[in-house]
């Protein structure tokens, strides 16, 4: 009877330990969509105006950034793809760094957006990791390790910038992330985040995991609805006018 009561006290603490891999708090739901986003760095897509966002505003040494630079994140899935775009608070677009001389090169020093994704959803590896700065130069690793070992070919990225913001936008195949079917319905370690060079220099993020953001235990939950986006024909009709606008504007 002892051991019997010892082996069920230990499973209880196995259950738990397993239960609060990822602490609670941020979730993010990312819907279905038939109508994927074009990736040209704009958010003129009706995806983007109907999916919903979160918000990039906990710096990551404690506090919360000034509302001026908080940044705006969406993400949409379709059989193949996950898409995300961010909008990023940006009050002075002409001091925005952007040195990397290359792929793989430094990326991290920039104004950039950075994506961690944890398919397993343990609280711990392996993840992956992408890093783009505002003039599209990526950089990608898998659990925090050497540049290079880790190489999504589907990954395809744009960048804007605007008076008063950037954006990114970026799509890459689930196949990419070591999953070989689409996650409807599954939850996944994930996280948003920004580093901000431009007159502040600050790390910026969605879900708060402290010092460093390589701590997949404190990644939020991403879950794959299995709702999909509703697109009326107002919808459709209301964002070609606005990209026919956007565009009349920026000549």
């Amino acid at each position: 009877m002892r051991e019997i009561n010892i082996f069920i006290i230990l499973a209880m603490f196995t259950i738990c330990a397993l239960a609060s891999a990822h602490e609670p708090g941020y979730v993010y739901e990312a819907m279905r969509t038939k109508s994927p986003p074009k990736i040209d760095g704009k958010l003129n897509d009706i995806v983007w105006k109907l999916a919903p966002s979160v918000r990039l505003e906990n710096i990551n040494v404690g506090g919360k950034v000034k509302e001026e630079y908080v940044s705006l994140a969406w993400a949409v899935y379709d059989d193949t793809y996950i898409y995300v775009a961010f909008k990023n608070g940006e009050p002075n677009p002409k001091k925005i760094t952007t040195n990397s001389p290359g792929h793989d090169k430094n990326v991290w020093k920039d104004d950039e957006n950075e994506l961690f994704i944890e398919p397993n959803h343990v609280g711990s590896k392996p993840y992956f990791h992408i890093m783009i700065n505002a003039a599209n130069v990526t950089q990608d690793d898998e659990n925090g390790g050497a540049e290079g070992a880790w190489e999504p070919k589907s990954l395809e990225s744009a960048t804007s910038i605007e008076d008063t913001y950037w954006v990114l936008e970026l799509k890459i195949a689930f196949s990419d992330l070591k999953v070989n079917e689409t996650p409807v319905g599954k939850t996944w370690g994930w996280n948003f985040n920004r580093h901000i060079v431009s007159g502040v220099d600050i790390w910026t993020g969605w879900s708060e995991t402290g010092p460093s953001f390589h701590t997949p235990s404190r990644f939020g939950d991403l879950i794959f609805s299995e709702k999909a986006l509703s697109v009326s024909p107002e919808d459709k009709l209301a964002a070609l006018w606005g990209g026919i606008k956007s565009a009349s504007d920026n000549r």
